[in-house]
């Protein structure tokens, strides 16, 4: 029971070799503009499968050298939040 626990922590969630989050978001830029571009344009899809499959293969290699990738953007993307709730007298004092 306990590798269990240490496996889900140690790996995260992968969809065919790349996190779960950055492959969502390549799907989910790809599938939008190829919507967008065939309606609008009348294109071919097989391009945007293409760029697709070359982002994916990007992400999957990249998280075989940081397979945490997802956990680190998250946190950098909280950290550089900015409070709202500061104002400016010496040195940085909260408002309640």
């Amino acid at each position: 029971m306990r590798t269990l626990v240490l496996r889900v922590v140690a790996e995260p969630p992968q969809v065919f070799w790349a996190p779960l989050l950055p492959a969502a978001g390549n799907v989910l830029i790809n599938i939008s503009a190829m919507l967008f571009s065939i309606m609008g344009f009348n294109m071919s899809p097989l391009p945007f499968f293409l760029t697709m499959l070359v982002g994916h293969l990007l992400i999957a290699a990249y998280a075989a050298r940081d397979p945490h990738i997802a956990g680190l953007v998250s946190a950098w993307m909280i950290s550089r939040r900015k409070t709202v709730n500061l104002i400016p007298v010496q040195g940085n004092k909260y408002v309640p």
